[in-house]
């Protein structure tokens, strides 16, 4: 066979798989195209959901104002209710229609769930309007409970109906993903702020302190509040070069952290040692409801800008498919050409750098890409791929120091900078796990409390590098006695505290004689060649049932107190007399 036939049977074999090549190429970009079609309409379903359900939260506001209202406020109370529930039943309906006039949504779980909220919401709406008619003797905590609960209920449907349309969006096109995750964020951010809100109207209408479970519920809301900020903040990341976004950010931040967030605050302090908290559900739905508005107005910037992209995407996928068939017809006709040139001046560079691109993705950062004698794009695509290599080491290294700086302040925030053992917030958070795995099993746990007697005297006699140096010398020696899983904190000034695991009174008594021995037979040499001793006075408590970890460190703090009145350098276990003091 000549050459010429076997380089013109080549070039119809290449010509083949070419045009199968580009027949896939097509194909993929079509259906890139009309996924992205979907994105938006799907996210315009997305916005009705979140609409739908900004109102239903909504609604609470001033349905625990109703509940409350003064037979003078009745009517007005009644009137914003009345436009709230219209509002929420229009959201509902547009998403109603929206979902069931979409073909792959009509027999989705997002229309079931939006058809049972539709249906909860006639109960619990009657529930909380047959509360709102009792005399207000008769508006006992359990009927409120029960009212704002029958509302807060119907959210987690919801939240999965935003959730199963995120997925549609999603799926549309992926390239969205990051600002689906703001726009949810900041939904969740909204609705979380007003349960937390919606804790407070039991305890407003019935005139009461907080209740123990209101006090956890909060705070775990507190938590899921302030998780959700940071998520914000790091979704928004990307958008940092752009001032409306900063600008809106800062308004939540102003708006809501800044005063809605505090005021909450400020009821829960009084909540927990008074019932005077001198202001009624109607006061929190005026001064807490619009300080939320920030958040939604943050979520639509979001969802404009998710619509906006999500177009603009749909436009490039369109331009580019027709490019691409362009492009191919284009490409047929040169093919015969192209073929040797392609293979002396692309193909072969092109399987160069695919292996160089292989080897930095495999870390291989220390292989030399080489220099081409054509000032081409492939030329471009080794000097992109040097400025490539060197991002990659920087980035490498910057994140060697993220992590580190991590690390750092991790470290810093736990630790008390002096004695170098945990501090006070840390010691309570390691405890609450503690306390947790104590009560679920019924295992012992004790509290120890120590203070470093005449500190003062210390300081004064010997200055106080020489009281840092005990201080120091106290939790060294202490951690030194202690089992790992023991917590060794500073509580404060003077003052230490250490929780003993799987320990009874007994137990933790001996543990405290044996620390207050140490310590008093133990010396330290000052900066000025001084010898210090001290003594340390020890008060201990151990878990009863049913009190929390607060009570067992305050009878812990007067067995202290017992054993300083008592001629300090002792220990004192506390004994069921502390509970009535």
């Amino acid at each position: 066979m000549s050459l010429n036939r076997l380089f013109r049977l080549i070039s119809i074999a290449l010509l083949m798989l070419f045009l199968a090549f580009a027949v896939a190429l097509v194909w993929t970009e079509w259906n890139t195209y009309r996924s992205g079609a979907n994105s938006v309409p799907a996210l315009r379903n997305l916005r009705l959901a979140l609409l739908a359900m900004e109102k239903v939260s909504a609604e609470r506001g001033p349905a625990n104002a109703f509940m409350a209202a003064s037979p003078q406020q009745a009517e007005a109370t009644m009137r914003q209710l009345a436009v709230a529930r219209q509002q929420s039943d229009a959201a509902l309906t547009s998403l109603h229609a929206a979902l069931e006039a979409d073909p792959r949504l009509r027999q989705s779980w997002a229309l079931d769930k939006v058809r049972t909220v539709e249906q909860g919401l006639g109960p619990a709406r009657a529930n909380l309007d047959r509360v709102a008619r009792l005399d207000a003797d008769h508006r006992s905590d359990v009927l409120v409970l029960a009212a704002v609960a029958g509302m807060v209920d119907l959210m987690p449907l919801m939240i999965r109906v935003v959730s199963e349309l995120s997925l549609e969006v999603d799926r549309a096109d992926p390239r969205l993903r990051d600002g689906l995750s703001a726009v949810r964020a900041t939904a969740s951010l909204r609705e979380y702020a007003g349960q937390v809100g919606s804790r407070f109207v039991a305890p407003l209408i019935t005139h009461r302190q907080l209740v123990q479970d209101e006090v956890i519920e909060i705070g775990r809301l507190y938590g899921r509040i302030e998780l959700l900020r940071g998520v914000i903040a790091a979704q928004l990341a990307g958008y940092a070069g752009r001032p409306e976004f900063a600008a809106a950010v800062e308004r939540v931040d102003k708006e809501y952290f800044d005063s809605g967030f505090q005021f909450l605050d400020f009821l829960l302090q009084i909540g927990l040692h008074s019932s005077s908290y001198g202001v009624t559900p109607a006061d929190l739905y005026k001064f807490y409801v619009p300080q939320m508005q920030s958040i939604t107005d943050l979520r639509d910037l979001l969802l404009a800008d998710l619509m906006r992209q999500a177009e603009q995407n749909n436009t490039r996928a369109r331009s580019l498919l027709v490019l691409v068939v362009g492009l191919t017809l284009l490409a047929c006709l040169f093919f015969q050409l192209l073929v040797v040139l392609i293979r002396r001046r692309v193909v072969q560079p092109l399987v160069r750098a695919t292996d160089l691109v292989a080897g930095l993705v495999e870390g291989k950062l220390e292989q030399e890409i080489p220099e081409t004698r054509h000032r081409d794009e492939i030329a471009g695509m080794m000097r992109a791929l040097r400025v490539l290599k060197q991002r990659m080491r920087e980035r490498t290294s910057l994140a060697a120091e993220r992590e580190a700086l991590i690390t750092q302040l991790q470290t810093s925030s736990n630790t008390d900078f002096l004695t170098g053992i945990l501090n006070r917030r840390a010691f309570f958070a390691q405890a609450a796990q503690q306390m947790a795995v104590a009560e679920r099993y019924g295992r012992p746990l004790a509290v120890l409390l120590f203070d470093i007697d005449h500190f003062k005297r210390i300081n004064d006699t010997h200055g106080h590098q020489a009281g840092d140096l005990v201080l120091r010398g106290a939790a060294q020696t202490a951690a030194a006695l202690l089992r790992k899983v023991d917590v060794l904190a500073r509580y404060g000034g003077e003052e230490f505290i250490i929780l003993l695991p799987e320990s009874g009174l007994e137990q933790a008594g001996s543990v405290a004689e044996k620390l207050r021995a140490v310590l008093a037979l133990t010396e330290f040499d000052s900066e000025q060649g001084q010898r210090i001793r001290f003594t340390a006075s020890f008060g201990v408590a151990a878990l009863q049932g049913g009190e929390g970890l607060d009570e067992m460190i305050r009878r812990a703090d007067l067995a202290l107190y017992r054993a300083k009145r008592s001629g300090r350098n002792r220990v004192e276990l506390a004994g069921i007399e502390e509970n009535g003091q």
